[in-house]
């Protein structure tokens, strides 16, 4: 029997910034990955998780949270992304704690999973709910898109 082939999500346009900012989140991810196989010193992984909260995750929360409330409000998976982020938040915010791999590893995890859930269960939920006037506003809301920017200490690409 030959493996089911996983089909790319078809996003709409007004949702669709939001996943090309999550293709960083899972580079980010994958990246933290690549430095602890590597070992490389934990205080550059801390140093690149601190730059990558302040330069792209932390502005990406508010934006979700600001266009997604006007569609789903109090919906569980609205709250269920809050609570996520909540502690997404307070583990980039303690991240220069990290005592070991094993911490960062975590919250790389923790963060893959978030992105997914968002990706695959309520960013669809979202599309569904939503009026084509919501829709509209949304992509008002999202068209200033800017890049993460380049961090220049690129270790996971060392051998």
């Amino acid at each position: 029997m030959m493996p089911k082939e996983i089909k790319p999500i078809k996003r709409s346009a007004a949702l669709a910034p939001l996943s090309r900012e999550h293709h960083d989140g899972l580079l980010f991810v994958w990246k933290i990955k690549e430095g602890i196989k590597k070992e490389i010193e934990l205080q550059r992984l801390i140093r690149f998780g601190e730059w990558f909260w302040k330069e792209d995750l932390y502005n990406h929360f508010e934006k979700e949270e600001a266009v997604l409330s006007k569609v789903l409000k109090d919906h569980p998976m609205f709250l269920q992304m809050l609570a996520e982020h909540t502690i997404l938040r307070k583990l980039f915010n303690n991240i220069h704690l990290a005592n070991n791999y094993k911490d960062l590893e975590s919250l790389a995890q923790i963060l893959n999973d978030h992105i997914r859930f968002e990706e695959r269960q309520l960013f669809n939920e979202a599309e569904k709910l939503a009026s084509p006037e919501e829709l509209l506003e949304i992509l008002e809301l999202l068209k200033e898109e800017k890049s993460c920017g380049f961090w220049e200490d690129e270790f996971w690409s060392k051998e």
